[in-house]
C-alpha cells in the first residue's frame, strides 16, 4: 500500500518541494463510528471505544513528534448505540469535543435524531460538521455545515462529501430540508476556491466506498467521476480494508475498519502527504486512556439513569428466538407484527424475524428493554399486492430464507411443508387474510420494514416483481412500539398459530 501511495503522490511532491510550510502535522482519521462510545467486547478482546482510541492518537503523536494534530471524524458518529440513542448523539459529541476532533463529515446516521437535533449538535460541537454536497433546498449553503476545513499547516484542507444514502436511508421529515448535489462537482468548485487561497494539498473524505461496483453509498458514475479529479491529492473512505480499492490504482486511497476497531493516520512533512499508517484499536496492543475515566464514568452514569425509565410492565414473557433459530413465528413476532399493523392500518404487515433481537420478560419494562428489542430503527413502508404476488413472497419465506429472514406476520394465516421443494411449500389453500381464503388477484394493502421491500435479506421479488411504494411512514418501529407500552401499560402475548409447519405435526 506504502508503495502505491507514494507513487500517487510523486506528480504532487515535485509541486510542493519548493511550498513554504507553517507546520509538520499529524492527521488522523475514524471511520462510522457508530455512536460506539465504550469499546465492544467480544471473546476477551475490547475494541474501539473512545478510551482506546484516545491512546491510540496519543501514541501517534509521541511517535511522530510533529507540531500538531489533526482528527477527522469521517461519517457516521453520533447514531449506532443505546448510549447514542438516549443522549440523542450529545454523548458522542461530548467526548469528540474531549479528544479535539477537528471535524465531523456529515453520514446518514446524523440525521437519524432529526434535523434539528444536529443543528443542535452543531452548537454543542467545539468543531465544524463537514460536507460539500449537502445544502439546503434552495441551493444554498447550510449555516451549521461547512464544505470544507483547512488545516494548520495552511496548504492542506479536507472536503466533506456526502453521500446519497442521507436521503434514502432517513424519514422525509428528517431530511425535508436539505439536498444532496453532485460530488464531483462540489469537489471542483471548492478545489477551485482553495486553489485561489493557495491550498496544496486537497483531501476528499466521506463515507462511500472506492470499488466501481460495489455496494457503494454513491453511484457507479459518482466514483468515477469523483476519482477523476485530478487535484485531489488523497481519498479518506469508510470502505472496510477486506474490500478491493479498484481506484486506488489512480488515487490515493486510505481506508480503516469501522465502529473504531482501526483508525489511520498520515503526516503532512514539508508540505508532502507520507506515511499512510493503519493502527488497530483494541486491548491486547493498547491501554485505556486513564485522563478519560472520570468522562466516561459520568456518561455511564447518566446513560443508566436514563436507561431504567420505566415505560410499562409486561404481565408474561414475551419470548423471540435468539441467533438465526427462526424457523417459526415468535410471540414477540405476533405482537410487534400486530402492532405495526394497527398502526399503518394495512391489510397485512410482515417483518424479517432478525429486525428483532430479544424478548420482553415479565416485570417492568424499561427505556433499555426497548432499545434491546429493537436496538435498529426500522421505517416503515406499504405497497399494494396482489394475492399471486403475496404467495411468491410467502414461498420465498418459508424456502432458502429460512433463518433470520424469515417472516414474522400480522393479518395472515397459512400452513406449508418444510419437507418440500424450496417455493413450493406454501399450502396454497390454507392462507387466510383476516380470517377469510386469500384471493390470487384480489389486491392487499401491505406494510412492511424499508428493509425488505429494498431488497434486504435477498428479498429481491418485491423489485423483479415490479411493486410501487405505496407510502413511507413517519414513525418508525421503536418510536411506536414504545408508544403502545406506555399507552397499554400492561403488555402480553397476541393469538399465535399464524404459521404451521405440517412436516412436524
Amino acid at each position: 500500500m506504502k508503495r502505491l501511495f507514494s507513487a500517487a503522490l510523486a506528480a504532487a511532491a515535485v509541486i510542493l518541494s519548493c511550498s513554504g510550510v507553517k507546520a509538520d502535522l499529524d492527521v488522523v482519521s475514524v471511520s462510522s463510528l457508530n455512536g460506539n462510545i465504550f469499546p465492544i467486547e467480544k471473546d476477551s478482546l475490547r475494541t474501539g471505544g473512545f478510551s482506546l482510541i484516545s491512546s491510540r492518537i496519543n501514541d501517534i503523536r509521541n511517535k511522530s513528534g510533529n507540531s500538531g494534530t489533526v482528527l477527522i471524524g469521517n461519517s457516521n458518529f453520533i447514531y449506532g448505540t443505546s448510549e447514542a440513542y438516549f443522549t440523542e448523539g450529545k454523548a458522542v459529541i461530548d467526548l469528540m469535543n474531549e479528544l479535539g476532533f477537528s471535524c465531523l463529515v456529515i453520514g446518514h446516521r446524523e440525521f437519524y435524531f432529526g434535523f434539528e437535533r444536529l443543528k443542535q449538535l452543531s452548537e454543542t460541537a467545539k468543531f465544524p460538521f463537514v460536507s460539500a454536497n449537502l445544502i439546503s433546498k434552495d441551493s444554498s449553503r447550510l449555516d451549521f455545515i461547512k464544505p470544507y476545513i483547512i488545516l494548520n499547516d495552511s496548504i492542506s484542507a479536507v472536503i466533506g462529501i456526502s453521500s446519497g444514502k442521507v436521503i434514502k436511508a432517513n424519514l422525509a421529515r428528517d431530511v425535508s430540508e436539505i439536498i444532496i448535489s453532485d460530488p464531483a462537482s462540489s469537489v471542483i468548485k471548492y478545489t477551485a476556491e482553495l486553489k485561489a487561497k493557495g491550498i496544496k494539498n486537497i483531501i476528499v473524505a466521506g463515507d462511500f466506498d472506492s470499488n466501481i461496483s460495489s455496494s457503494s453509498n454513491l453511484t457507479d458514475e459518482e466514483i468515477k467521476n469523483l476519482f477523476s479529479v485530478k487535484e485531489v491529492s488523497l481519498f479518506l473512505t469508510t470502505i472496510e480494508k477486506n474490500k478491493y480499492d479498484e481506484m486506488s490504482k489512480e488515487k490515493p486511497i486510505l481506508s480503516c475498519g469501522i465502529n473504531g476497531s482501526e483508525i489511520v493516520s498520515f503526516e503532512i512533512k514539508k508540505g508532502l502527504i507520507v506515511n499512510p499508517r493503519r493502527h488497530p484499536v483494541n486491548s491486547d496492543v493498547i491501554e485505556p486512556d486513564v485522563n478519560l475515566t472520570k468522562k466516561m464514568a459520568e456518561i455511564g452514569q447518566m446513560i443508566k439513569s436514563i436507561t431504567g425509565t420505566v415505560l410499562g410492565t409486561a404481565v408474561e414473557d414475551i419470548p423471540h428466538a435468539k441467533t438465526d433459530r427462526f424457523t417459526s413465528e415468535t410471540p414477540l413476532g405476533d405482537l410487534i407484527c400486530d402492532i405495526m399493523r394497527e398502526y399503518t392500518k394495512t391489510d397485512i404487515f410482515v417483518m424479517n424475524s432478525g429486525k428483532v433481537r430479544n424478548g420482553f420478560e415479565k416485570g417492568p419494562v424499561t427505556l433499555q428493554d426497548l432499545y434491546n428489542v429493537l436496538p435498529y430503527e426500522g421505517n416503515l413502508v406499504s405497497a399494494d399486492l396482489k394475492g399471486s404476488q403475496l404467495i411468491t413472497i410467502l414461498e420465498s419465506s418459508c424456502a432458502i430464507k429460512m433463518g433470520k429472514s424469515f417472516l414474522q406476520v400480522s393479518g395472515i394465516s397459512f400452513s406449508y411443508d418444510s419437507s418440500k421443494p424450496p417455493m413450493n411449500r406454501v399450502v396454497k389453500n390454507s392462507i387466510k387474510v383476516n380470517g377469510k381464503p386469500l384471493d390470487k388477484d384480489t389486491v392487499y394493502s401491505v406494510s412492511m420494514t424499508d428493509y425488505i421491500f429494498q431488497g434486504g435479506d435477498s428479498y429481491t421479488e418485491f423489485g423483479e416483481m415490479g411493486i410501487i411504494l405505496k407510502e413511507t411512514y413517519q414513525k418508525q418501529m421503536r418510536e411506536i412500539l414504545k408508544d403502545y407500552i406506555i399507552e397499554t401499560s400492561a403488555v402480553g402475548m397476541r393469538e399465535n398459530n399464524r404459521m404451521t409447519d405440517i412436516s412436524k405435526l
